[in-house]
């Protein structure tokens, strides 16, 4: 460097110090500090995201276009600075000499170190750009450690030269193209590998070969190994890239390559198996080949000759004989022992294509005998190597704390609410940067923090940072947020927690990793609650118990599984998150309400109560869920307090916001618990069953009676707490009446009572009415007689539902206490006494003149308990004449010569009105009279005014008159004898009203 003196002067640094006192001083002191200017001058930061750097000085020399090489050891690096922490490989940039632009072209490549392979993730590797200025120049390379904030591969777009950018298997890795004549050749990025190939006759024709790149973990591959040729090809593949050639110094071009394989070539000779190396700019030259004629410095196959190989003639056959017949001889010059796989470095100067654009070419050509292939690696050009400086840090903004909350707060809001989130779903959050008087964003504040949500259910006091220790990490981001000067201290973070919490905070910490130097919790806490329930199911072990044997999913009016109204059953759901998985820590107790009453139709829903819930990881079920109605609905489980600590911050309180819901579900079919069966009337039974006669007091016991007013009772569908099941109506009404008459004296004939007929209400509620043409009798003994008595008749009346029943775990609906009539005690009232007597009817013998009509006596007795008595109470009983069977004509009488006549009824017990028509002058004889009280009739009858013939006897129906008159029962019809004229002018008779 020269410097002028004050008086025109040049001299060299090394002369102006050395004039110390001089005129001089003062020119060299001013010219010194005008050339450190520069050098002291502290470029801009590229990103302040990025916390480290180091400057590369390009020497000298180093033209525009060249390849510029660094090695560099980034543990030590920031050893130097005093930070501990995991290099980023991803985070190395290179940047120009203002600090800020990216090299148009760069990489850092982590296996390859001093020109070696090295191991991946050790924290060193090499560094190569292209040059944008000529040096001496400085520029800056950028580093991180990952607690900083894991940073993304470099955008721009790599030199590759070495292969490592690129996946196995990739024909056209990044910067170079590649093509092949048939897709049977080999054209392709291979991984470090010792493949064992065959071929097609060769010696051996199985060999374990080397696969591992000339550094760094990957190489190309070339030409024909995993198939033989399958067809001659020049070339069968073709791999180009451009370079640009600096000016001036344009340096060399390397390019490091190993054949490999069974076939040959020759000098000169382009066919058969071959490897071919041009530069094609201005003019094209070939750097390795068989034109070149340097088989011996740089093989271009891996045998010598194009005949097949013998003892004393080299060529093909036989693998990487480099020149050697089957006895190891070489030919002249090569050196190689056969069978080994060294790699070739062909190096060729550059400086016939400075500053062009030319084209590397590199080809394999390939017969169809034996395989070969070549590996390619490692190709650089106008490579100059530049040192490091000393490395710097980034100042970063202190914060003071930190917040969050959602992403739609206002800017500039310190402060926010953080509303309900879902489990397994992604969310945004946005994070701010504190100032230290934490009254402000800090929006200077860049680097990388720990972002952790926390469970902070358990509540207490908040420290200075409004957190609190004992608060459990739910989880903790697994990329650190990083945030960068254009976030000006706020930055949106997605979060995503698959499980459900109630009580949630962030907590945010700086720096990532090491001694936390600001910390903040959310202001806000928020829920993260389960997407849903999924798998909801109601189910019983039976009509009354809960459990999970029978599913209640029935909305048929028939049939199927029904359970009891008021009766508990099981409900149970699990809740997932939006990925469908259970969230294990929902223990929530959800509501379960009716959307809709299903069955019957124009139904109203009751009152649906789930019941006390248990939690299991995630799963809740109630055994003691409760529905009061009967029919079928259909259900949703909400459950609206999980998510409470949001109840005020704007999450919307239903399904899509703080809630969590299942979907609709149809349950049924429920039934009424039982029957309630009460008496809705006060009947009155008839004194016997004839209410035209107004003096009746008692009843024939045997004789019929029936209703005045006849039972009726009310029926209540009711749930087992005993409320009406109101929707137990329509076409679920189906209960089937049920009675029983019983009664402390006597025994009741109920023969002529009919099944009660029931009526609903269509409110859950109905009638059961007795009929009012229903008879009851006594029954009357045929050989005992029965003292009097006063009745006392209960009824009971009852319903039931056996239509449910034929379904396993269904059974019968019953009535649990029913109706019953009896007079509170005393028995149903009658209308004219409920005294019963056992009676007979009583005819006895008469005679008379037949001249005059002959009174028949006849009377109503009952037994007293000692004897028969006359019935004095008797005044409704009526005899018929045409009951009145007429027989036994004797002697001079005969049929129709007199007939019966009677009117009314008995009086006092007895007839006045029974006689027989004077049968006149000459008709004097006997005929047996009968009363036929039976329900069947037999014989012949005469009845007055006198008819022309006989007649059939009607029956009186009053069998409970018979009596025994012979033989042993009660069952036989009174008889008596009317004679007339017999006993004519006999003294012993006078004949009343006898007019002589």
């Amino acid at each position: 460097m020269l410097f002028m003196t004050m008086r025109g002067r040049l001299l060299t640094l090394t002369q102006c110090l050395r004039r110390v006192g001089s005129t001089c001083w003062r020119a060299c002191a001013l010219a010194i500090l005008m050339a450190l200017l520069p050098a002291m001058a502290s470029a801009a930061w590229f990103n302040p995201a990025w916390n480290y750097r180091v400057p590369i000085n390009v020497p000298a020399g180093a033209s525009v276009n060249s390849t510029i090489k660094v090695d560099v050891d980034f543990n030590a690096l920031l050893t130097t600075l005093g930070v501990t922490g995991t290099f980023d490989v991803n985070s190395p940039r290179v940047t120009r000499t203002d600090g800020t632009t990216l090299s148009a072209t760069q990489e850092f490549t982590d296996t390859v170190y001093a020109d070696a392979t090295d191991a991946a993730g050790n924290g060193r590797g090499e560094v190569r750009f292209i040059l944008q200025d000529a040096g001496p120049v400085t520029y800056y390379l950028y580093f991180d450690i990952g607690a900083n904030g894991p940073k993304a591969a470099n955008p721009q777009p790599p030199i590759n030269g070495n292969f490592e950018r690129g996946t196995t298997g990739m024909q056209s890795p990044t910067g170079w193209s590649a093509t092949k004549a048939n897709s049977g050749f080999d054209a392709q990025l291979r991984p470090s590998e010792t493949p064992t190939i065959t071929t097609n006759g060769g010696s051996p024709s199985s060999i374990v070969t080397d696969g591992t790149p000339y550094t760094g973990a990957f190489s190309y591959l070339l030409g024909g190994r995993t198939n033989n040729e399958p067809a001659n090809a020049y070339p069968s593949v073709t791999l180009t890239r451009s370079i640009v050639v600096p000016a001036s110094n344009p340096g060399n071009l390397l390019i490091r390559y190993r054949p490999e394989g069974w076939d040959g070539s020759d000098d000169g000779a382009s066919i058969w198996d071959f490897l071919r190396v041009r530069l094609i700019g201005g003019t094209t030259t070939e750097i390795v080949g068989p034109t070149v004629g340097n088989y011996v410095t740089y093989p271009f196959s891996p045998n010598k000759g194009t005949g097949a190989v013998t003892n004393n003639q080299s060529g093909y056959g036989q693998y990487n004989g480099w020149d050697t017949d089957l006895k190891g001889n070489h030919g002249a010059g090569m050196t190689i022992a056969p069978g080994l796989e060294p790699w070739f470095t062909q190096s060729y100067s550059l400086s016939g294509y400075a500053g062009q654009t030319i084209t590397l070419q590199i080809t394999a050509n390939n017969s169809t005998q034996f395989k070969s292939w070549t590996h390619i690696d490692d190709v650089e050009w106008s490579v100059i190597a530049a040192t490091l400086g000393t490395p710097q840090s980034g100042a970063v903004a202190a914060p003071g704390g930190f917040n969050a909350y959602d992403s739609s707060t206002a800017a500039g809001a310190i402060t926010g609410f953080i509303t309900t989130k879902v489990a397994g779903s992604s969310f945004q959050l946005d994070l701010i940067a504190l100032n230290t008087a934490r009254n402000a964003i800090l929006a200077a504040f860049t680097g990388a923090v720990k972002v952790e949500l926390l469970d902070s259910s358990a509540g207490g006091a908040l420290d200075a940072n409004g957190c609190n220790a004992a608060w459990t990490t739910i989880q903790t981001l697994a990329t650190n947020p990083i945030f960068a000067a254009a976030n000006n201290g706020r930055m949106t973070v997605a979060f995503q927690e698959n499980n459900a919490w109630r009580n949630v905070r962030v907590r945010i910490t700086y720096p990532a990793t090491g001694t936390a130097t600001a910390v903040g919790c959310s202001t806000d806490n928020f829920a993260i609650r389960p997407a849903g329930f999924s798998g909801v199911s109601v189910s019983d072990a039976n009509w009354s118990a809960a459990g999970t044997a029978r599913a209640l999913y029935n909305t048929a009016a028939s049939g199927g599984n029904v359970h009891k109204a008021g009766q508990p059953f099981t409900i149970g759901a699990t809740a997932v998150n939006g990925l469908g998985n259970i969230t294990g820590n929902y223990a929530g107790t959800p509501a379960a309400s009716v959307t809709a009453c299903l069955l019957p139709t124009g139904c109203t829903a009751g009152a649906l109560s789930p019941g006390s819930w248990s939690a299991v990881s995630g799963t809740v079920a109630s055994n003691t869920a409760l529905y009061n109605e009967t029919g079928a609905f259909t259900m949703q489980l909400v459950d609206s307090s999980f998510a409470n600590v949001d109840a005020n911050d704007g999450t919307p309180q239903n399904c899509t916001g703080g809630y969590v819901c299942s979907g609709f579900l149809n349950v049924g079919r429920f039934v009424p618990d039982h029957f309630s069966v009460t008496t809705s009337n006060t009947p009155q039974l008839k004194t016997f069953n004839d209410t035209t006669c107004t003096s009746r007091s008692f009843t024939y016991i045997g004789q019929g009676f029936g209703y005045v007013t006849a039972p009726q009772s009310l029926i209540i569908a009711q749930n087992a707490a005993g409320a009406t099941t109101q929707n137990y109506s329509s076409s679920l009404w189906r209960p089937t009446a049920a009675y029983a008459y019983s009664s402390p004296s006597g025994t009741l004939d109920t023969g002529l009572t009919t099944l009660p007929t029931v009526t609903s209400n269509n409110n859950g509620t109905g009638s059961e009415n007795v009929s009012s043409t229903d008879l009851l009798a006594y029954v009357r003994s045929l050989t005992t007689p029965q003292a009097p008595f006063n009745a006392n008749i209960s009824l009971n009346l009852s319903v039931s539902d056996t239509s449910e029943a034929s379904v396993p775990g269904n059974g019968t609906i019953s009535t649990t206490t029913p109706a019953v009539f009896n007079g509170t005690g005393s028995g149903i009232a009658f209308d004219s006494g409920n005294l019963f007597r056992y009676g007979r009817l009583r005819l006895s013998n008469a005679f008379g003149s037949e001249l005059l009509d002959l009174p028949i006596p006849a009377e109503a007795q009952y037994w007293n308990g000692n004897v028969f008595v006359t019935n004095a109470a008797d005044n409704c009983t009526t005899i018929t004449a045409t009951s009145i069977a007429m027989g036994n004509y004797l002697p001079n009488l005969s049929a129709c010569k007199t007939a019966v006549s009677v009117t009314g009824r008995l009086s006092n017990g007895k007839s006045s009105t029974l006689k027989l028509v004077k049968p006149a002058a000459g008709n004097n004889g006997s005929v047996d009279l009968t009363v036929n009280l039976g329900a069947a009739a037999t014989g012949q009858t005469c009845v007055a005014p006198l008819p022309t013939t006989q007649q059939a006897v009607t029956a009186a129906n009053l069998s409970y008159l018979q009596g025994k008159w012979s033989g042993t029962n009660y069952n036989q019809n009174p008889q008596g004898r009317a004679t007339f004229g017999v006993y004519k002018n006999a003294n012993e008779f006078i004949y009343m009203r006898e007019m002589y």
